[in-house]
């Protein structure tokens, strides 16, 4: 017999098609109920879909989108879960599934929103809080993760985990108190770890709790065992580096198993990593006197006498050191002491301990060759004296060396010495002089750390009498000298981070060699250009004999024959450890391109920069595509010592297209390419040799055509249309007439692989400037090859099928018609223009001749040569040099501008508004404006290109790529003040600091000093560390304050206490609101923070035009449905964040509705409290941030949905505010709200908090002020309401814009600067009509 519930089923399926009864309704729900549970999807699907929509419950909407999302489809599945989170916002199960689908669809952001509505439902489950936290990226801050925890601890009560995650977050906020209840629950349900025991007790430490705190402690102690039981609660100080903290602890909580000495020495070391070396002397000479056999605590007082500059203490010390070692054989102790030694003039006893630490010394010249001086050692220095086939560095080192020996050896021999090596014969003077001067000539080349090439010249240099020198040589064999409990391993775990170290440690010990050029072209793809021609003028002219030449090149097959079997020539492979170090090291630096972004460019260095060659397309600001792809030219340009052009309009666009006009201090020269001199003087015989290589014989009448188109795509992504290359060959080559040639673009080369071209590729080793003297006729488009061919006096077909696309692209600096040459624009003309080339037509006229290459002549090396490496000025009318140092950029007449150098991060808010308009408020004629960006950044947020868009014409962008490079011990102090920003004092400490910043101001800016620094943001320690970096080398440095910052770092960001602690680097503090900067004084003081005379304030500025005319634009869709809708309609603008309070606002407005709701049903007695009976409010919110999620789910909960809505982050949200009836700003805590400033700017009536820089401007202006509550909120509508006139009022944003600018340069500039500037102003037109506009407001 069949069961009951089979007959059910069979009876709901038979009567799903008749579902006007209700009893036959809840037998098809059952069937349908009952397929589901049985995973009979597509039929439950279907019975489900027999029920009438009406009859529709929240269970059968959410089993739909189940089934939906089971059969994968998931876009039905998220609809229907957000229509029955839209009806039914008590239903969690909704609002989780959705959530989850789109964190499946990788959108953790609209995932967020849809989990946090669900904890809001109501309903207690523990997985929405789960996803919740999981939906959060690692960036978020640590106040939302905490509030995310917190929203989900009613589930988590007894997870452990959960609540060590909310330790972890109260831990990092400091919130202490919090955190005690969070390890007390804790302790309840499981059992607290060591680390855990350990913060109980700082805890009570810092609570002044010593005998809790003590309990703690040796709990934790105990529990972690090892050196936390001899050393105490310290240890877990010291392995988290907080050396302040272990210094506090051991005094008060030693280890019970520490001797007194013990205790002195751990007290040492502490003072020691806190760079306090004075004070750790101390301590260690006292722990050495307590153990005298501490070899230890010896070495360590050496080593903080050392680092105080006490070198006899130090000397003395490692000395008695190394007394008390067994073996003291190669102890890096010896190292230290050679040092000492060296450095107090001692060099024979420090070349004895260098020794001791390298290994034994070779005695003699035939132990250096470890072989007797017989006819096989002299044979063996012969064969070292050989031109090495590689040139290497390395061979050319062991070639000197062998020569070296071979000079000693014979002198010896000449003065009657002997072969015995234990003779001990005196080298001649002459011979060791001699030996000397090619030991320093040759010494640049030797890697710093290359032990086995160091020893070999350390012991030629001894026996050659020159000690001082030896432990010059000796003292580098170290490459790191001293690493003292940090190890480069640890500092260079990558490719980029161990480049970064030995470049730095190279630029800051190794001295600057002037006989040493490092030479590189096109990124070391090849050995050319205006490169190569410098050099092979040079190279044999016995004036410049001395030099040794290093080329950068990858590829030794791209060698130009002529520089192989050189001498003074060698080769490295680009970032190779050879190369940093040459880089560092050389005095004169040469590319055509650019060097890595990790490049300083030393004082005492000289560096040419040749470019390569006339831009027919665009360079620099002006270049489309990639947003600022030209960030590591720019930097090189403005590092340049000397800038070479052609011409003046290379000259334009290498300096002022690159934003460099104010701020390059370098030398432009304009005085013709080099590159074209062998083209130029190239013999007739040279020419037919040439062309016979590319396929030409000499009684071969045909004509020599070359292709040579530039390159497609941005200049981290090259494009190649293989198919169009093959087409515009085969018809190029349809000519019997000529002999078509093509030579790639260097950066399109590779993408030609496995390509067969219907015509012949010029060999890689003939360079592109020596073959355009055997064409005949030059194909090319927008290349610079054009203008390198004029010269030639030859016709030039502009083959530019892709104009259009191409300028759109890239963009070009003239127009075709400007250009010399026969135009071509389409692929079946191309045969026939050539033929027309033939004819003649194409050739530049003389016009064309003068302006783009008005200097060829043949000689353009030897001037450039002459002018880089002599100085030589006096290069006759072939040349215009302009010194940029002595004659930088002018404003009107002959005065210079003030250079104003600006960091802010563009994110869209309130503060980017504010530094929008003070940009556009600043006088070009009277400021170069500067601004410093990180190209990396701006190209991952888009939000942030948009107000990068949106800086005015006259800003000049200053770009920061890469990283700068660091030794280890600055890389240390900066990890250090990151996690530790109070523990450290001492001058050592922040000179070690300051050595990596001011370094990255010259890797950015090279001897550029603006005359005022300024960090906009005031939030990244890095940024003000920066600009305050420029203060240490003159300029007058600022920091801005854009809010209450005691609250911004008691609530959401304790790292700002980094910044706090930098106030005292930097000139001035200056907040954006009188108010704000007595609020912040104030309050700063009680953390301990001083500002004293730097706190200044200037209010924010206002960009008028924008804020009227945005108004002007139709609102949002969205808006003008609310405002249809209700009869009074709130606004508010700000991020989505804790302090903006928007929270409280919208519980403002349920608490107004709900009570004009309750007065409705009330008749009234006629007085004034029923005016707003009946209102129907709306509130429309402007922004977006990390809360939304949050505020969306308060919405739901409060009923309001279709009464708030959320408008996101809008470009221009002027439609908005000036249409509201009410602005309302109900934040915790701000500077100067932009935002009030724009609504009393529009005229719409403002209730805003009492808060310091709110109250300021509603003085000025107008508006109603209240507190941060709900209650508070609504009262204060509720008083507008009343009376709408107290809200209003007039703002005269003229005369308040015209007052801030005063203010502000009085900050930024110094009230000296302004009061002089003030006298000079009155010559500038924009200044006069920018005072007269201000006047005629105030009147």
């Amino acid at each position: 017999m069949a069961s009951k519930d089979a007959v059910l089923r069979k009876i709901g399926r038979a009567v799903s098609g008749r579902l006007r009864l209700p009893v036959v309704t809840r037998l098809v729900r059952y069937a349908a109920a009952r397929e589901y549970e049985d995973g009979n999807l597509a039929e439950a699907k279907r019975l489900y879909e027999k029920i009438p929509e009406s009859a529709h419950d929240t269970d059968i909407r959410l089993r739909l989108g189940v089934i939906s999302e089971r059969q994968e489809q998931f876009e039905a599945a998220l609809r229907t879960y957000t229509e029955v989170a839209d009806r039914d916002p008590a239903c969690g199960e909704a609002f989780y599934r959705a959530g989850c689908l789109l964190k499946r669809q990788d959108d953790p952001e609209a995932a967020s929103v849809f989990f946090s509505r669900a904890i809001s439902s109501g309903v207690r489950d523990r997985r929405y809080s789960d996803k919740l936290l999981a939906c959060l990226p690692e960036s978020t801050p640590q106040w939302q993760r905490l509030e995310v925890l917190l929203s989900g601890l009613p589930e988590h009560e007894t997870d452990a985990a959960w609540l060590r995650k909310i330790l972890q977050a109260q831990l990092h906020l400091g919130l202490n108190g919090p955190a005690r209840c969070t390890l007390e629950s804790l302790a309840d349900i499981d059992q607290l770890s060591a680390q855990e025991l350990f913060e109980q007790g700082l805890i009570a430490h810092r609570d002044g709790d010593r005998a809790s705190a003590t309990v703690s402690f040796a709990a934790a102690c105990e529990a972690a065992g090892g050196k936390a039981c001899r050393k105490g609660p310290a240890q877990f100080a010291c392995s988290r580096g907080d050396w302040k903290l272990a210094l506090e602890l051991l005094e008060l909580y030693p280890g019970e198993g520490m001797s007194r000495a013990d205790l002195v020495y751990e007290l040492g070391l502490c003072l020691d990593r806190l760079c306090e070396y004075g004070r750790a002397q101390g301590q260690y000479a006292l722990a050495a006197s307590l153990d005298p056999g501490s070899g230890n605590s010896l070495y360590k007082l050496g080593l903080a006498s050392e680092r105080v500059g006490d070198l006899v203490t130090a000397e003395r010390s490692y000395l008695e050191a190394l007394r008390t070692l067994k073996k003291p054989a190669r102890s890096w102790w010896s190292y230290r002491r050679g040092v000492c030694l060296a450095r107090l003039g001692r060099h024979d006893e420090a070349l004895e301990s260098f020794w001791s630490y390298l290994g034994p010394a070779p005695r003699g010249l035939a132990s250096v060759s470890k072989q007797r001086a017989s006819t096989g050692f002299l044979a063996l220095v012969r064969a070292k004296s050989t031109p090495p086939p590689r040139q290497r560095p390395e061979d050319l080192v062991e070639s000197t060396i062998g020569d070296i020996m071979l000079g000693l050896h014979e002198a010896l021999r000449s003065h009657g010495g002997t072969d015995d090596p234990d003779a001990g014969m005196d080298v001649p003077p002459a011979a060791a002089r001699t030996a000397a001067r090619s030991i320093r000539h040759i010494l640049p080349l030797v890697l710093k750390g290359d032990r086995s090439n160091r020893l070999v010249l350390a012991q030629l240099a001894q026996d050659a009498e020159q000690i001082e020198l030896a432990c010059q040589i000796l003292e580098q064999a170290e490459e790191f000298g001293c690493k003292d409990g940090l190890d480069p391993r640890a500092y260079g775990r990558t490719a980029g981070a161990a480049r970064n170290i030995r470049y730095a440690e190279a630029l800051e010990v190794l001295p600057v060699s002037p006989h040493l050029v490092l030479w590189e072209s096109n990124h070391g793809a090849s050995i050319g250009c205006h490169p190569l021609a410098v050099f092979r003028w040079m190279v044999d002219r016995p004036e410049y004999s001395h030099l040794i030449h290093v080329w950068a090149v990858n590829d030794l097959g791209a060698v130009p024959a002529d520089l192989l079997g050189r001498r003074n020539v060698v080769f490295v492979p680009l970032h190779s450890t050879e190369y940093m170090q040459y880089l560092a090291t050389a005095g004169y630096l040469v590319n055509n391109v650019s060097f890595a972004p990790y490049f300083v460019r030393r004082r005492e260095q000289r560096y040419l920069n040749t470019w390569h060659g006339t831009p027919f397309k665009t360079l620099g600001r002006s270049m489309r595509g990639g947003l600022l792809d030209y960030e590591n030219l720019q930097r090189n340009f403005q590092l340049s010592t000397t800038l070479m052009a052609p011409n003046e309009l290379t000259r334009w666009a290498l300096i002022e297209d690159h934003d460099l006009l104010d701020v390059y201090r370098g030398r432009t020269i304009v005085a013709g390419s080099p590159r074209l001199d062998t083209s130029l003087t190239m013999s007739g015989q040279d020419r037919k040799a040439l062309r016979c290589r590319l396929g030409m014989a000499e009684d071969d009448e045909r004509r020599l055509v070359l292709f040579a188109p530039t390159w497609r795509g941005g200049i981290s992504k090259r494009e190649l249309d293989r198919e169009a290359l093959l087409a515009d060959l085969t018809a190029m080559a349809s000519r019997d007439d000529v002999l078509v040639v093509y030579r790639a673009h260097r950066l399109s080369e590779k993408l030609l692989t496995g390509v067969d071209l219907p015509v012949s590729v010029v060999p890689k080793d003939i360079d592109t400037n020596e073959l355009l003297a055997a064409v005949d006729v030059l194909v090319t488009d927008y290349s610079s090859i054009l203008f390198d061919f004029l010269p030639q006096k030859r016709p030039i077909v502009l083959y530019m099928h892709d104009i259009e696309d191409y300028r759109a692209e890239r963009g070009l600096y003239l127009d075709p018609e400007e250009v010399p040459g026969l135009a071509c624009y389409d692929r079946g003309e191309l045969a026939s223009a050539i033929g027309r080339a033939l004819a003649g037509e194409g050739i530049a006229d003389e016009e064309a001749l003068a302006r783009y290459c008005p200097y060829e002549d043949g000689r353009a090396s030897a001037r450039l040569a002459r002018f880089f490496f002599d100085d030589d000025n006096d290069l006759g009318p072939r040349a215009i040099i302009r010194d940029h140092a002595l004659d930088p950029a002018l404003g009107d007449g002959a005065r210079k501008r003030r250079t104003l150098l600006f960091h802010a991060s563009m994110i869209p808010n309130g503060i980017a508004s504010a530094f929008l308009a003070l940009l556009e408020a600043l006088d070009p004629s009277l400021y170069s404006v500067n601004l410093i960006v990180e190209p990396s950044v701006l190209r991952g947020n888009k939000d942030r290109q948009e107000i990068f868009r949106r800086l005015p014409r006259h800003v000049h962008v200053i770009c920061k790529p890469g990283a700068a490079p660091w030794r280890i011990h600055e890389r240390s102090c900066v990890n250090n003040f990151a996690r530790h920003p109070d523990a450290y004092t001492s001058q050592s400490f922040w000179d070690a600091y300051w050595a990596y910043y001011e370094r990255e101001t010259r890797r950015i800016l090279g001897d550029f000093v603006p005359d005022a620094a300024i960090e906009y943001d005031g939030y990244a320690e890095t940024w003000v560390s920066l600009i305050a970096a420029w203060g240490r080398r003159g300029s007058r440095t600022s920091c801005y304050q854009h809010n209450q910052m005691d609250n911004e770092y008691r609530d959401k960001y304790p790292n700002l206490r980094r910044v706090f602690t930098l106030y005292s680097d930097v000139d001035a503090v200056v907040a954006v609101s009188p108010g704000l900067a007595r609020h912040n004084r104030t309050r700063l003081a009680e953390l301990g923070i001083g500002l004293s005379l730097r706190q200044l304030s200037a209010r924010n500025l206002l960009d008028i035009e924008r804020v009227r005319l945005g108004a002007q634009a139709p609102a949002p869709d969205a808006f003008t449905a609310l405002k249809d809708e209700h009869d009074f309609v709130l606004t508010t603008m700000g991020r989505m964040s804790m302090e903006k309070n928007q929270a409280a606002l919208i519980e403002a407005v349920a608490l107004l509705r709900e009570q004009d709701g309750a007065r409705s049903d009330d008749p009234g007695d006629g007085t004034e409290d029923d005016s707003a009976q009946g209102l129907n409010i709306g509130l429309a919110i402007v922004g977006s941030g990390v809360l939304e999620g949050t505020l969306r789910a308060r919405i739901d909960s409060l009923g309001l949905a279709g009464h708030v809505t959320l408008l996101g982050q809008m470009d221009n949200p002027f439609p908005v505010l000036g249409g509201a009836d009410l602005f309302v700003l109900p934040s915790l805590h701000e500077g100067q709200p932009v935002t009030l400033l724009e609504a009393m700017t529009l005229g719409t009536a403002v209730v805003a908090s009492d808060l310091p820089g709110n109250r300021e401007l509603i003085t000025l202006g107008y508006g109603v002020l209240s507190g941060t509550s709900p209650q508070d909120i609504a009262q204060a509508i509720r008083t507008v309401l009343t009376d709408p006139f107290r809200a209003r009022g007039i703002f005269d944003v003229q005369e308040h814009n015209a007052r801030s600018l005063r203010d502000t340069l009085d900050a930024v500039l110094g009230s000296e600067a302004l009061h002089q500037q003030s006298k000079e102003d009155e010559a500038s037109p924009r200044s006069r009509c920018s005072r007269a506009a201000s006047q005629g407001a105030i009147a």
